[in-house]
Formats: structure tokens, C-alpha cells, sequence
């Protein structure tokens, strides 16, 4: 199979389970949101307790799965040494973080329940970790399917325990359970297709390839944890300068907008081999790359930008229901900042692959710097609002920070020529959507494909897209034969 296919297959594959596992993902916010059982304080701890969870996961990650794919796609011959060696090394972190953030768990001034429910969700978000070890390989093969296929089942699993959960009333540590259990299953899942497709994960203590692993992943694992504890720190604030209600508030359509940065994370994925040995062997071809990757993700990003900004009221009203509106403004700016978001998720892979750790993390740490100050600072005035509006400035000044360190390594975007198309055919979709605001559901359906279609239309027409693109985006979408026959004889081997 060529690169070409390969990267449009894994796009492909990946668009399809962000949007499946975005859509469940969604479902489950919102049937949590709108059970008249659950109040939007006990909401509120729930969201709570998934952003501080997540800081758990991030604390121990390190980067440590990223280091694997980069290493693995250089060398596929070392996956067994690496594997098992990670895993390891996993292990042993995960055990020194559980213990740690347990303490502090505990001394956090919450009622019995809540601090259950933090162990619990802890412990579960951990199991991702693990995870995520063995998802390394499946990407660093470039089999993104299987890993997709996984996150697709974790999230049904999810939707079913969540179902579950509140049929039978249980209420914070029901919904905790919930994630345990599917976080469980996804561990145990990874590892049985690594060890059936690629190799038998033999747990090693390999203290020079542990030394070797965690160096090099301490500073894109800052990075990255920065940069994902930035995207959780709001939620984290806001319960402790406010209360419950506020976050409920604020999480209800923050997590709407969480379940659209599935998709830019997931087609991100599949670069990151390529990414990995263009650096390594042809700097050239990795800035093509680069730009054609921006390009790309900034295109897709300003039709659910739009969307969001033009159509919050009826989207908000539809999934949460009307006690969530005074969240509206909250709910614009978050649709405004997916932006620059969109474009975020390709630089953690880009500095890895150039072993441009620590640039990324300085650039990282200085943004997710600003993020917290404008948090405290704009909190007491604006309430749930102050949380967005840090969100899009922040988000704005980490990406335009990377893109300003690969330009100083010799890799330029040409930004602003990428960006005033997408913005005139965005200004064109937002007209039509805010004209049919109160017209009759039907009439908004279509006028919602209408407007889509006008969006594609003005790119088309301003030449958006290079022959050369035209060309590699032919060559890709012929993926489909190669990848049946990969996948058979793979299968006739292993069977």
C-alpha cells in the first residue's frame, strides 16, 4: 500500500470513528445532562471529576506512548523489546501516580462520595494509560483501524454502562463505574490484537531502555501533559473559584465542543509515522508535509466553527434543553476557539518527529501559563463565560508560538495565505445558517447541506486546492483494494 493510501485510509477510518465515537460520546453527555434524576450541581461533580481524573492520566503519560510509535516506526523490528519494556515501565508509573494523586484525593474538601468517586475515576482513567502503551504499536504499524476500532467500542461501552447506571439510580459512583469497567475492557482489548498481529508483550525490567524511553519522552510528555491539562484546567478552576452549578453550566456545551475534538485528534494520528520518517530522512518532503497538514485540518475546522457560533441557541437547546441557555455565550466562543484547536493537534506529533522536545514544551508551557492567568483573572468578572474566553485567547497565542518555532527550524506555514479563503467561505455558510435561524426544522435541514455545499463551492472556486494535492487526494482514495488485500494476507499468516 503507498503512503498516500495509507494516510487517506487512516484518515478515513478516523473520521468515521470520531464522528461514530463523538456522536456516543455525545449521546452520553447529554442523557446524563437531561435525567431529571441528576441535578446540574451533581452534573457539575461529575464533569469535575473527569477533568481532575484526566490530570491523573496526564501526570503519568509522559509522552511515553508517543516515544514508542516514533521509535517503532523507525525500527519495526524492535517492537518486541519496546513493547515489553513500556509496559513495564507503565506499570511502575502508574503505580507511583495512583498512590500520589490518591493523597491527594483525599485531603481535597469534598463529601465522602465525591473523594470515592475520584479514586475510582482515577483508577480508570490510568487503565487509558495502558491503553494506550498497546495502541502505540497498532499506530506506529499504521493499522489505525484496530485502534479506532477500539475507541469505537469503548465509547459504546460507556453509553451502555452510563444507561445502566441510570436506570438503576446510582447516581456519581454508578457513572465512575461506568468509565472503569469500559476502560477495562479497552486495555484488554489492545493487548490481545497486539499479541495475535505484531508480538508476544513479555513485561520487562530494562533499566538503560527505561532510562532511555523516559528521557526522551520528559519533555514532549510536559509538553503534552501541559497541553492536555490546559484543556481541563477550566473545568478544574471554575469549580474551585465557583461552585457545582457553575460547572454544570459551563460543561454542558463544553462538552458538546469536546466531542468535536475527537475528529482532528484522530486524523492527526495517522501522520505521525510519516511524520517520523520524512524528518529523519527527507526534511523537504516533512515541510511539504507540514503545510499540507495545516491546510487540511484549518479547512475542516471553520464548518463546525461556524456551525457552532450561527446555530448555538437551537444546538444547546436540542441536546441539553433550555435550562443550559445561559450558557450560550460560553457556547459561541467555544465554537470560535475549535479554530486554532483543530490546527493544535498536529504539533505535539511534528516536534516529536524532529526531536524538538523541549521547543515544544517552552511554547506550551508559556500558553497553558497565559490560560491560567486569564482564568482567575477573568472568572470573578465574567463567571462561566471566563473559562471561553481563555480558552480562544490561549489557544490562539500556543499555536501561533509552534508555528513561530518550526518557521526558526526552517519550516514555514504561509498561514495567511491559507486562511483568507476558508474565512470568506465560512462568512458565506454563516449567512445562510443565521437566515434560516427561525425558519422550520426541515427548512434548517436542508439549509444546513445547502450551506455546507456553498462552503465547498467558494473554495473550489478561489482554487483552494494545488494539482499536486488534487493528485495524492486521487492516488489515496483507491485505498480500499490495497487494504483488503494487507489484511488478508495478514490474516492467512496469524491464523
Amino acid at each position: 500500500m503507498k503512503q498516500s493510501q495509507r494516510i487517506v485510509k487512516n484518515a478515513v477510518v478516523g473520521v468515521l470513528a470520531g464522528v461514530i465515537g463523538g456522536l456516543v460520546y455525545l449521546a452520553t453527555t447529554i442523557v446524563i445532562a437531561r435525567n431529571k434524576h441528576v441535578s446540574i450541581s451533581e452534573f457539575g461533580e461529575y464533569q469535575w471529576i473527569l477533568s481532575f481524573a484526566m490530570i491523573a492520566q496526564l501526570v503519568a503519560d509522559s509522552g511515553l506512548p508517543r516515544m514508542m510509535i516514533r521509535e517503532i516506526a523507525k525500527d519495526p523490528k524492535c517492537v518486541g523489546r519496546i513493547t515489553g519494556a513500556a509496559a513495564g515501565l507503565i506499570w511502575f508509573i502508574s503505580l507511583i501516580v495512583f498512590v500520589a494523586i490518591g493523597v491527594i484525593a483525599i485531603f481535597l474538601p469534598f463529601r465522602l462520595e465525591m473523594k470515592i468517586a475520584l479514586m475510582l475515576m482515577i483508577f480508570a482513567t490510568l487503565a487509558t494509560f495502558h491503553s494506550a502503551g498497546y495502541s502505540a504499536v497498532l499506530r506506529a504499524f499504521e493499522d489505525n483501524e484496530l485502534n479506532y476500532l477500539g475507541f469505537i467500542l469503548q465509547k459504546v461501552l460507556l453509553f451502555a454502562f452510563i444507561l445502566v447506571m441510570l436506570h438503576f439510580k446510582t447516581g456519581l459512583i454508578g457513572f465512575v463505574t461506568a468509565h472503569l469497567l469500559s476502560n477495562i475492557l479497552l486495555w484488554n482489548f489492545y493487548h490481545f490484537l497486539v499479541s495475535k498481529f505484531y508480538t508476544k508483550v513479555k513485561l520487562q525490567v530494562d533499566l538503560p531502555l527505561w532510562k532511555e524511553l523516559f528521557l526522551t519522552a520528559i519533555p514532549m510528555g510536559g509538553g503534552v501533559m501541559l497541553r492536555q491539562l490546559a484543556l481541563h484546567i477550566d473545568i478544574f478552576i471554575l469549580g474551585l473559584m465557583t461552585n457545582m452549578t457553575t460547572v454544570g453550566l459551563f460543561g454542558g456545551p463544553y462538552r458538546l465542543s469536546w466531542s468535536l475534538r475527537t475528529i482532528p485528534q484522530t486524523l492527526s494520528l495517522p501522520l505521525y509515522p510519516l511524520y517520523a520518517r520524512t524528518a529523519h530522512f527527507s526534511p523537504n518532503r516533512f515541510g511539504d508535509v507540514y503545510r499540507q497538514s495545516v491546510k487540511f485540518l484549518l479547512l475542516l475546522s471553520v464548518p463546525f466553527a461556524v456551525l457552532f457560533m450561527a446555530w448555538s441557541k437551537p444546538l444547546l437547546t436540542l441536546a441539553l434543553g433550555a435550562r443550559f441557555l445561559p450558557a450560550l455565550p460560553a457556547m459561541q466562543l467555544l465554537g470560535l476557539g475549535l479554530i486554532p484547536f483543530f490546527i493544535s493537534c498536529i504539533y505535539q506529533y511534528l516536534f516529536a518527529a524532529l526531536d524538538a522536545q523541549k521547543k515544544f514544551f517552552w511554547s506550551t508551557l508559556t500558553g497553558s501559563g497565559l490560560r491560567v492567568v486569564l482564568l482567575v483573572a477573568l472568572i470573578p468578572r465574567y463567571n462561566f463565560v471566563g473559562p471561553a474566553i481563555a480558552f480562544c485567547i490561549a489557544e490562539i497565542l500556543t499555536v501561533g508560538l509552534w508555528i513561530r518555532d518550526l518557521h526558526k527550524l526552517g519550516y514555514s506555514t504561509h498561514l495567511v495565505s491559507m486562511l483568507w479563503r476558508p474565512i470568506v467561505a465560512g462568512a458565506v455558510m454563516a449567512a445562510i445558517l443565521y437566515g434560516l435561524l427561525d425558519a422550520p426544522r426541515i427548512w434548517q435541514i436542508v439549509g444546513a447541506g445547502g450551506s455546507l455545499l456553498a462552503y465547498a463551492l467558494v473554495l473550489l472556486a478561489f482554487r483552494t486546492f494545488s494539482s499536486e494535492e488534487i493528485d495524492q487526494a486521487r492516488e489515496g482514495i483507491s485505498f480500499l483494494s490495497p487494504f483488503i488485500a494487507s489484511w488478508s494476507k495478514k490474516l492467512r499468516r496469524d491464523s
